[in-house]
């Protein structure tokens, strides 16, 4: 039976963990019934924590996104294997390694399925000019391999299918991400908005458009009124709700840049550190998508640079670099 908007049921189901090193975080599976699909949501609570999912129709599965870690990702296919139901598509979502880090885990062991991307997001993986494939080799060394080709490329609007379910594919540019694909299931009201939105965690602004995001999120609401958001990080929610605090989270932090930091066009240490305190103070208990304790830092920076700004410390090495010159000369 199909559950009425934003009053579907939500329960947790923890994983295996056997093999887990001490001291792990133990990684759950939200899963949502809804209609003919059931929307698995497995993560792992605390910083760094990123949403995978996988569509379980009555007969095939269709995964999307693949999880930062093989570790992790290797515990959601032992849960897949458990269905007995054979994964026939793999979709990555964008180029971010919480995203697809663990791929590898999947295609051992569901050969035959598709892999699925758009051409954008294909090219992106395979320049790597932010070095996110480098980072995770030299992480996990010969146990990494590069991603592969995918066995097909998918478009904006195209329709996929999970045992005869209509899944959509929309394709965003220029939010989070440059380009970034999500999922819709129309006949469940249900939008897979991986890192358009992150529920009560703090997103990652490196490669952000922070004049974009807002509006796209706005259509967002427009275009599937009455959906329910799964994020690519935190707890789904109604599309509207998580939206709106989405849309606010940018607005406050790029507020502070604008006010604090760039009435000079200089970003001191000191407005830095206290653009910091002032987001935390505003946003306590918040985990960052990425894990790492910099984020809030690096966020910011990307934020000063976007807007036309400059860091204090790049404006102290250039004049250090130009005395240098001088003297030499």
């Amino acid at each position: 039976m199909r559950a009425a908007p934003f009053m579907i049921g939500f329960f947790a189901i923890a994983l295996a963990l056997a093999g887990c090193g001490g001291g792990e975080t133990e990684q759950t599976d939200g899963a949502d019934s809804v209609g003919d699909l059931e929307i698995h949501r497995p993560f792992r609570p605390g910083p760094g924590s990123v949403n995978s999912y996988w569509l379980e129709g009555t007969d095939e599965i269709l995964v999307f996104d693949t999880q930062r870690e093989i570790a992790l990702a290797e515990r959601v296919v032992a849960a897949i294997q458990e269905t007995g139901k054979p994964v026939t598509a793999i979709v990555i979502s964008h180029y971010d390694p919480g995203h697809f880090g663990g791929l590898q885990a999947f295609t051992d062991v569901f050969p035959d399925a598709e892999l699925l991307m758009t051409e954008a997001v294909a090219d992106q993986i395979g320049r790597d000019l932010s070095g996110y494939v480098e980072r995770l080799r030299e992480t996990l060394g010969d146990d990494y391999r590069i991603p592969p080709e995918p066995t097909r490329l998918i478009e904006n609007r195209e329709e996929l299918s999970v045992s005869g379910v209509p899944v959509i594919v929309h394709v965003v540019t220029d939010t989070e991400a440059e380009t970034m694909t999500m999922l819709s299931i129309p006949s469940e009201q249900a939008l897979l908005a991986v890192d358009l939105v992150a529920n009560r965690m703090h997103p990652d602004f490196t490669d952000a458009d922070i004049d974009s995001w807002p509006r796209a999120l706005d259509r967002l609401t427009r275009d599937f009124s009455g959906y329910t958001l799964y994020p690519g990080h935190g707890e789904p929610g109604p599309i509207g709700l998580l939206v709106a605090n989405q849309v606010a989270y940018i607005s406050f932090v790029r507020s502070l840049v604008e006010r604090d930091m760039l009435s000079d066009d200089v970003a001191t240490e000191t407005e830095i550190n206290a653009a910091i305190t002032a987001i935390r103070s505003n946003y306590p208990d918040w985990e960052s998508v990425t894990g790492r304790p910099a984020q809030l830092r690096r966020n910011l920076e990307a934020i000063v640079a976007q807007l036309g700004g400059e860091l204090e410390s790049e404006r102290e090495a250039e004049r250090e670099n130009a005395e240098d010159n001088t003297s030499v000369s």
